[in-house]
C-alpha cells in the first residue's frame, strides 16, 4: 500500500522532514563571477586590445554575464577600444569614492558590458584597492575582466591581489620577454595561478624569438600567439574590437580561439 500525506497519517510526513533535520537539504550557493585579469610587463604590447577582444568574443558565446572593467587609472584605453569616449560615471569617479560602482557600468554592443576609466580624471587618487570596489558585483556576473595597469606599480599589484587567475601578454622580443618574466614572479608572489600566456604582435621575422623558446624562457604554456594585423589598428580607430570589425581577419579569428581556450579551461567556474 502506497503511503500518503493524509493528515490522519503522519508517518511519511515524518520521514520527509526527518531527512531535512538530518542535513538533506538543498545546498544553495551564491553566485561568484571568476575574475581574470589580463597583465602585461609594459605598455604597447597589446594587452587592452586582447582583453577587450575576449570579452567580446566571450559575450557573444555565453550571452550575459561578461563585465570588463578599466583597471589601467593612469592610462585609462579600455573605453577607446570599446568605442566609449565620455562617460559620466568613470571608474575614476567609483575609486575615489565618487560614486558607487554600479553607476559606472555601461553596456557594449548588446551582451557584453564594461567600467571604462575617465581621459579627462584629473584628480589624484591615493588608495587603490580594486577587490573591494568588484567585490559588490562578483553576484551580478559569470566572468570578470580587468584591464590590469601595465609593470608592477601599485595599480597591477591591486590588480593581481583582485584576480582569481591572471593571463600574461607578452611580445616575442627579448626585452619584452625578459620584463614579462617579473610579472610571472610577482604573481608566484601574491600566489594567484596564472592561465597562461598570450604571445601578441607575431610577424613572424628572423629577429623573433620563436614561440618554442618563448615558452621555455617563462616556463608555461602558451595559450594563443595572435599575428600582427593591420585590421587590429584600424578596428581601434573605429572604436570596435576587431572580432566585430573584422571578423574573417587573422587577428579576429586568433582572439576567437583564444576566447574558445578560455571558455574550456574556466568550465564550470562560468
Amino acid at each position: 500500500m502506497v503511503e500518503t500525506l493524509d493528515p490522519s497519517n503522519q508517518k511519511p510526513l515524518k520521514k520527509i522532514l526527518s531527512g531535512f533535520e538530518r542535513g538533506r537539504r538543498p545546498k544553495i550557493t551564491a553566485r561568484r563571477a571568476y575574475i581574470l585579469g589580463v597583465f602585461s610587463c609594459k605598455g604597447g604590447v597589446g594587452k587592452t586590445t586582447t582583453a577587450a577582444n575576449i570579452g567580446t568574443a566571450l559575450a557573444e558565446k555565453l550571452g550575459e554575464g561578461i563585465l570588463l572593467v578599466e583597471a589601467n587609472l593612469s592610462a585609462p584605453n579600455l573605453g577607446l577600444h570599446l568605442g566609449i569616449l565620455d562617460v559620466e560615471t568613470s571608474m575614476h569617479d567609483v575609486m575615489a569614492g565618487a560614486a558607487p560602482i554600479d553607476k559606472a557600468i555601461h553596456t557594449v554592443g548588446g551582451n557584453l558590458q564594461a567600467i571604462p576609466g575617465s581621459l579627462a580624471y584629473e584628480e589624484e587618487i591615493h588608495y587603490v584597492d580594486f577587490k573591494a570596489k568588484i567585490e559588490p558585483l562578483r553576484s551580478k556576473y559569470k566572468l570578470i575582466i580587468l584591464d590590469a595597469g601595465p609593470g608592477l606599480g601599485a595599480e597591477a599589484i591591486s590588480s593581481i591581489k583582485a584576480s582569481d587567475e591572471m593571463l600574461i601578454v607578452t611580445n616575442p622580443e627579448i626585452p619584452t620577454i625578459a620584463s614579462t618574466l617579473r610579472t610571472f614572479r610577482a604573481a608566484e608572489r601574491y600566489r594567484v595561478p596564472i592561465m597562461g600566456t598570450v604571445v601578441n604582435k607575431v610577424r613572424g621575422k628572423n629577429y623573433e624569438v620563436p614561440l618554442s623558446e618563448v615558452k621555455k624562457s617563462l616556463g608555461w604554456p602558451i595559450l594563443m600567439s595572435i599575428p600582427d594585423d593591420e585590421k587590429v589598428r584600424e578596428s581601434l580607430t573605429a572604436g570596435v574590437p576587431v572580432v566585430k570589425f573584422a571578423p574573417k581577419s587573422s587577428a579576429a579569428r586568433a582572439f576567437n580561439e583564444l576566447a574558445e581556450r578560455i571558455y574550456e579551461k574556466l568550465g564550470s567556474k562560468l
